[in-house]
């Protein structure tokens, strides 16, 4: 019987992951945004487990101090019982993530199938011009720093 329901769990997974990549059709805007918002998403679970640590760890930290200083046993099963919880969650929270990043991945590959023969900017356009956007932040900074300079 529990292999019946993640045997259906995974078909429901992979038409989710499927509907997620025929979202983005013939269209690279799109599928950006497709691909940015699986990334945001996948970037919010990340943030929850490290919350979700430090919170581990300042249980972990109660419960030795607990221990050491001869508290009440209750008390002690009460931590503990938090901390299961908390870990529990936590792989959650982690399962979670590793399929956005399945997401992800299935995203970029869609995109970079479907869209890379197209006549869109092409990687060099697009170093000139961060190139040009570096060049006139620097001389920008260099004339702010000599005035400042001089200020001195």
């Amino acid at each position: 019987m529990a292999s019946a329901s993640t045997d259906q769990i995974r078909s429901q997974i992979a038409s989710k992951l499927s509907s997620a990549t025929a979202s983005c059709n013939n269209d690279p805007v799109s599928a950006s945004f497709q691909l940015f918002s699986l990334i945001e998403m996948q970037d919010k679970y990340l943030e929850q487990v490290q919350a979700i640590d430090a919170y581990i760890l300042e249980l972990s930290e109660k419960i030795g101090r607990d221990a050491a200083s001869g508290g009440h046993v209750g008390h002690g099963l009460l931590l503990l019982n938090r901390k299961c919880v908390a870990e529990g969650v936590r792989q959650v929270y982690l399962r979670l993530a590793t399929n956005k990043w399945k997401q992800v991945r299935q995203c970029y590959n869609f995109i970079r199938q479907n869209f890379e023969n197209q006549d869109h900017l092409s990687a060099a356009d697009l170093d000139e011009s961060h190139d040009h956007e570096v060049t006139q932040i620097a001389r920008g900074l260099s004339m702010e720093c000599c005035a400042f300079q001089r200020s001195c």
